[in-house]
């Protein structure tokens, strides 16, 4: 089958791809990425709102710091002792032993993150003899007062080599500008710890200024924050990046106003960027596509099928009579191409009879011809032998009949087709003559005719076979008188010619047989050669052949009473 379809198969195999494979491909695709860009979606915002609480979690662990600097800032001693009240030992003593000792174990004590408090100051005295207090000249900052230590700042210092969040912060003096005093706190990195605890699958960066201070992880990470986030970049809210190369999920967020930074590079959930969604997807169009090809093979297979038999059967048609498709025909496009198959081989097939038939009337024709020219001139000479004797012998009928039969004879055998109605008169004339000298007064003739000229022609012999039917099967079979009438109408192009007589006319079988046989020339052949109405058949063809469908030739009576027959002729 396919190798009959070689010319229509690549134009349903196109048609198929543009209609069927194709959109399902890409509307699995679309599938595919809309639920994966919901799933992504799904994730990112659940882990946007987890990272936000994340994000004020570490920010209030972190900001207690202010909350120390205020607990200080306000202390009433300490003041003092900052701005230079104390000036003695001893009271810089009492005043450390009564308020600020224990104001400073308390922040230790309350918050276990802190590993050292320092303030550094101008009272020489209490950077001698306190161990919290330092001079100020030792505070790393070069200005006074310097703008980062107004709302406090974040710095990274290393101890044994690790570095740790270190947060300085000025005491204010008004009116004075400079600080009377400078707060430091040290962090370790356990509060990073902790959270990272909290999160074991995950690796933990800490940024302090754009630099790693804490990582989960030994040796160089393979995260980088510069990759994500700009130097020059303030993140105001937290970020979600999904790392398909590493299968990964990075989120940072930042605390202080950007002073830290927290990466944390998670492992891919189970479903994100899984591979199962896409084979479900793959799976899914291959179904879709089965089930899709399965249809339309089943659809066009029949028409397909159709087609190729329809096809076998007419490259089969090498006879020359062609035969009709009598394969299965079905309601669609290829069932109206097999009837209008079979209509066209039964007009071809007509058309073949008819030529066959126009054949062997030519053939028959020419023999007919050429039987009729068999030396005509013995007959007319015979004839006219005739003649001569009889008028010698005083047999003026004899005579008579002779001359007119030669002329019916010499008109029989002339090879006009088309000849002037007056001519074919005259021959009626002539044998209506032979008929009353032959008959005596056993019928008369009624002309009903308008004056005629040349231009009004007809075949030969087609009003002359409707009188000589009337003297073959009426005058010839009754005893009773017959009147016959011939009427001739002109009409504008038409000319009609009515021949009725009276008689016992035809019975309403042969009547009848007669009238189906003229529209039935194929049934011709089923009547007996004693009465097989030749001359109505030959009038009837030689008026179709010179006339077409146009023509008309018609044929009535009533048994006993008349009998009609018409014929009508165009200029």
């Amino acid at each position: 089958m396919l190798q009959k379809q070689k010319k229509l198969l690549p134009r349903v195999i196109c048609c198929y791809f543009l209609a069927v494979f194709i959109p399902i491909v890409l509307l699995s695709f679309m599938i595919y990425h809309y639920f994966s860009d919901q799933r992504i979606k799904e994730y990112t915002t659940d882990r946007f709102t987890s990272l936000l609480m994340e994000q004020n979690s570490l920010e209030n662990e972190l900001d207690i710091v202010q909350q120390y600097s205020s607990q200080l800032q306000s202390d009433y001693e300490l003041r003092l002792l900052l701005h230079g009240i104390y000036t003695s030992n001893s009271k810089v003593v009492r005043a450390y032993n009564t308020q600020i000792y224990s104001l400073l174990s308390n922040i230790r004590l309350h918050n276990p993150n802190i590993r050292d408090i320092s303030i550094y100051t101008e009272n020489e005295i209490a950077a001698n003899l306190l161990k919290e207090f330092y001079p100020l000249s030792a505070q790393p900052f070069f200005e006074n007062p310097d703008p980062l230590l107004l709302n406090g700042t974040w710095r990274i210092e290393y101890t044994d080599g690790l570095p740790s969040p270190v947060f300085y912060i000025g005491f204010s003096n008004p009116p004075m500008k400079k600080y009377c005093g400078i707060l430091r706190i040290a962090f370790d990195t356990q509060i990073f710890e902790q959270y990272a605890n909290r999160f074991p699958d995950s690796h933990i960066y800490v940024y302090l200024n754009q630099c790693l201070i804490y990582q989960t992880e030994q040796g160089k990470p393979s995260t980088n924050l510069h990759q994500y986030i700009d130097s020059s970049t303030h993140l105001d809210t937290p970020m979600i990046s999904l790392n398909e190369k590493d299968h990964n999920v990075v989120s940072i967020f930042s605390l202080y106003n950007g002073s830290f930074y927290i990466m944390k590079v998670a492992p891919e959930s189970e479903t994100l960027f899984s591979y199962k969604p896409f084979i479900l997807s793959l799976l899914f169009a291959g179904f879709l596509l089965i089930f899709a090809s399965i249809a339309v093979f089943l659809i066009l297979f029949r028409a397909m099928h159709n087609i190729v038999k329809l096809s076998d059967h007419m490259k089969q048609q090498d006879k020359p009579r062609l035969t009709p498709y009598t394969g299965e025909i079905t309601s669609d496009e290829t069932g109206d191409l097999a009837i209008s198959f079979n209509q066209m081989v039964q007009h071809i097939n007509e058309l073949s009879d008819s030529l066959l038939n126009s054949e062997i009337q030519l053939k028959n024709a020419q023999i007919e011809s050429l039987q009729s020219q068999l030396n005509p001139h013995f007959f007319y000479g015979t004839l006219e032998s005739i003649r001569m004797i009889a008028e010698i012998n005083h047999q003026e009928l004899i005579s008579d009949i002779a001359f007119s039969f030669a002329n019916l004879m010499r008109y029989s055998l002339s090879r006009e087709y088309l000849v002037p109605i007056e001519r074919e008169l005259d021959v009626i004339r002539q044998y209506l003559s032979i008929q009353e000298k032959r008959l005596g007064n056993r019928f008369d003739v009624t002309w009903d005719i308008p004056d005629l000229t040349d231009k009004w022609r007809c075949p030969k012999f087609s009003i002359f076979n409707m009188i000589e039917n009337v003297f073959s099967h009426n005058v010839s079979k009754c005893k009773d008188f017959i009147h016959i009438h011939i009427i001739i109408v002109r009409n504008d192009l038409d000319m009609t010619i009515t021949v009725k007589n009276t008689g016992p006319g035809i019975s309403p079988e042969r009547l009848k047989q007669l009238q189906y046989l003229l529209a039935h020339p194929k049934e011709r052949a089923t009547m007996t050669s004693e009465n097989n109405g030749r001359s109505i058949f030959n009038t009837s063809d030689r008026l179709k052949i010179f006339y077409g469908d146009g023509y008309y030739f018609s044929i009535e009576s009533e048994p006993g009473k008349e009998t009609t027959c018409s014929i009508r002729i165009h200029r």
